[in-house]
């Protein structure tokens, strides 16, 4: 049950408050429009995908030259496979094999790398790895890299485990770099078992560490703790005390990061960590432990920290506190240090304030003593005592920096409402540094209370014309809009209907032949469906060479072949525009290609379906991604977040639950439509919670409701755009203002609106003790 709030519009200033409203479950937030959303999703996302092979199919049948009809096919194999529409695999397959002996080398091995992708997936593991062998056998094959994962699974599947064995230990390095976490966690599995089955446990144990880290909970971490079992039954080896008490907490880290909040995950990671939860203490005095006890203790309530399994952690720090005798590893700075955050963890900012201070005044001399100094300040902050915080920050350095330290300065100033103060700040500081936008914006705030209008509409005026410093710019057209009574209802266009110009059938960089022998067959591969071929060729090009121009052409290829991470990164790193002088209406400059393959309509067909039936604004969808993986598909975070929109398995897990999807595997995430669709569920989810307002949405979605729950019952006077400022995640602050960032340039750079975004506020937000049935 999360605890949630209103945002309440008072005239047309925007001021968070509370509001009342009665207990509701998921239905009535979503509303029931949003209940079969996931099944139209991938109702018509096949329908799509029907259709498009259909065409290709009649387009193969009609066309007389038999270079084109061999590509037209192997694209329909391609698509067939991936797509798992055997009716259409089967007709590419009769179709190939009738003109078979008409292929050029390099379109027979693309035949038989697709037509043995299609007999794994159909559990015909001999007669892939017939197809695959003289592949295998051509190591300087370009299709290698997609070859030799293939084949490694389908001997193991076959049962060839001694050749399967041998077969990685001479390609470990190609098949860990082509799979994907999933595939290779369940390969490495099979290969764990099959070493067992020649009694080697030393070997099995090395396949183990990847599926008994990434995702314990999903089917191969399963398996792999099966296996370990059976090793540390049969009497174990030397090799399985890697998972034994020198590692444990290592392991309990890193398996907490992934599993979350999964269904008994709490139980698993206490069990992990070794403690009793009904009995997280010894009975004893803490005097009465031995050193290493004592250091074990911390250990584990910093685990705990980790865990976010914050009052336990209180509990047992709370224990250790009564030591009198400190040593190295067990030292009181550290101690004080845990607690105070354990403190701010809890909401109790003022017992963190209390903590910091004895740390950085008992002990001085501690590496600890500055950065507690500054935690101490932020404590007050936290707190609301902003004069405390102040006097405090004005008498230390708490900042190395002096921008930061000038801020904090200014910030509290502000909320505490010592203008003049916070005047004096902000005017030095823009004496040395004219361009930066927070405090000049800041500044304007405060003359609007000083009702100086002129010079307010000419400071927010320029400011909301800036592409840089976001989201300062947005901030400004939306007070704007409020000091010059613009109350009209907020209407974002949805643009379900805009068009991507850049696909190979419109963009005419694709039309006609390149005089680049690589780069045609490049686009050759990508004009007939073989994108995962064409990326492989894009990446084997040496850039070290290339002039400008090509790059271009080379990103455009990227783009059509749906590689839209590289399309993006080749714009960004080989040629650069200023957004300022950016014009829509050009077509095909450098200028348009620069910025449009850099902020690309990314799986456009699937985001523009997504966010049509969750009525959410496709260029959100596409700012999110970008934020989360810069459109890389398979992208892993260090705390277990998955694919495209960077979904968490547990948060996975539950948005099935309510979406109607059975059988969840946290790999569902890697496939582009399936994190595009959850993601856009979960977004139309936050956006009803917080009632159209993006940026709490968008807070929400990198730390959570709790937290973003919690800041509202914590600055519940605040304007949003103080709320935005008071923050506590540094990472949350800069997300939001990423997200709202890429938002405005994908509106100028997509739609040509030269005024940018502007943010939609809402009309209010749920109560603090308003019970909503949410995950």
């Amino acid at each position: 049950m999360l605890f949630l709030l209103l945002i309440a519009t008072l005239g047309s200033n925007v001021i968070i408050q509370k509001s009342f409203a009665s207990e509701s479950t998921n239905s009535e937030i979503m509303g029931k429009k949003y209940i079969t959303f996931y099944q139209d999703f991938l109702k018509y996302k096949h329908e799509q995908s029907i259709k498009n092979l259909e065409e290709i199919k009649v387009e193969g049948i009609k066309e007389k030259k038999i270079e084109d009809k061999i590509y037209i096919f192997l694209g329909l194999l391609n698509m067939a496979v991936d797509n798992d529409l055997n009716d259409y695999a089967n007709i590419a397959i009769k179709n190939l094999k009738s003109i078979k002996n008409k292929m050029s080398d390099s379109q027979s091995e693309i035949y038989k790398l697709y037509y043995a992708k299609y007999l794994n997936k159909i559990q015909d593991d001999a007669g892939a790895i017939l197809l695959l062998k003289p592949l295998i056998a051509k190591q300087q094959s370009n299709l290698n890299s997609l070859a030799a994962p293939l084949y490694l699974d389908s001997l193991l599947d076959a049962g060839l485990k001694s050749e399967a064995l041998q077969f990685y230990n001479t390609h470990s390095s190609i098949i860990d770099q082509n799979l994907n976490w999933e595939k290779l966690n369940e390969i490495l599995v099979k290969l764990s078992s099959a070493a067992m089955s020649f009694n080697q446990p030393n070997l099995a144990l090395t396949f183990l560490k990847k599926p008994l880290l990434f995702y314990p909970l999903e089917k191969s971490g399963r398996e792999a703790m099966s296996i370990l079992s059976k090793i540390e039954c049969s009497g174990g080896s030397i090799g399985s005390l890697y998972f034994r008490e020198e590692n444990m907490q290592y392991l309990s880290r890193e398996v907490y990061k992934r599993i979350g909040k999964q269904p008994d995950s709490r139980n698993y990671i206490l069990a992990l960590v070794g403690i009793n939860p009904h009995k997280p203490v010894p009975l004893d005095p803490v005097e009465t432990l031995n050193e290493q006890e004592k250091e074990k203790l911390l250990g584990i309530a910093e685990l705990l920290m980790s865990a976010r399994e914050y009052s336990m952690a209180d509990y047992v720090l709370s224990y250790l506190s009564q030591s009198e005798n400190y040593t190295a590893f067990f030292n009181k700075d550290k101690l004080l240090d845990m607690r105070g955050r354990v403190y701010n963890a809890l909401n109790k900012p003022i017992k963190a304030a209390q903590v910091y201070y004895k740390l950085f005044t008992e002990l001085p001399n501690s590496k600890l003593a500055d950065n507690a100094k500054l935690k101490y300040a932020f404590s007050l902050h936290f707190a609301h005592r902003n004069k405390e915080a102040a006097v405090f920050a004005n008498q230390n350095n708490i900042y190395n920096s002096k921008d930061e330290q000038s801020w904090f300065l200014f910030w509290q100033y502000y909320l505490s409402n010592q203008t003049k103060e916070a005047e004096v700040i902000a005017n030095d500081y823009l004496t040395k540094n004219p361009t930066k936008t927070r405090f000049k914006y800041w500044l304007s705030i405060i003359e609007k209370e000083r009702n100086e209008k002129s010079l307010l509409l000419k400071n927010l005026s320029e400011i909301s014309k800036k592409t840089v410093d976001y989201p300062y710019s947005i901030f400004a057209r939306w007070r704007l809009k409020e000091f010059l009574s613009k109350n009209e209802k907020e209407n974002i266009p949805h643009n379900f209907n805009f068009k991507d110009f850049y696909v190979a059938k419109t963009n005419p960089f694709l039309k006609k032949k390149l005089k680049n022998k690589n780069f045609e067959y490049i686009r050759t591969l990508v004009n007939f469906n073989l994108n995962d071929i064409a990326s492989l060729y894009i990446k084997k090009i040496n850039l070290k060479k290339m002039k400008k121009n090509q790059v271009i052409i080379l990103a455009n290829l990227a783009y059509a072949a749906m590689d839209y991470k590289m399309s993006s990164d080749l714009s960004r790193n080989y040629f650069e525009n200023d957004l300022d002088d950016y014009q829509a209406g050009e077509i095909w400059t450098e200028k348009t290609n620069f910025w449009k393959l850099n902020f690309p309509l990314a799986y456009w067909p699937d985001v523009q379906n997504a966010a049509r039936l969750a009525d959410i604004d496709p260029f959100w969808l596409l700012s999110i991604m970008r934020a989360e993986s810069v459109y890389y598909p398979h992208a892993e975070s260090s705390v277990g977040a998955i694919g495209l929109m960077q979904i968490m398995p547990y948060t996975g897990i539950h948005i099935s639950k309510h979406i109607g999807k059975e059988n969840f595997s946290a790999s569902l995430l890697k496939d582009p439509a399936q994190s595009i669709a959850y993601a856009a569920w979960y977004l139309r989810m936050l956006l009803k919670i917080y009632h159209g307002n993006y940026l709490l949405a968008t807070a929400a979605y990198n730390s959570g409701p709790e937290a973003v729950n919690r800041w509202i019952s914590q600055n519940n006077s605040l304007t949003i755009d103080e709320f935005y400022e008071n923050i506590p995640f540094v990472e949350t602050k800069k997300y939001v203002a990423k997200v709202l960032g890429y938002l405005d340039i994908y509106y100028r750079v997509q739609l040509g609106s030269g005024d940018g975004y502007n943010l939609g506020f809402g009309e209010s937000l749920p109560d603090p003790f308003t019970r909503l049935n949410i995950f």
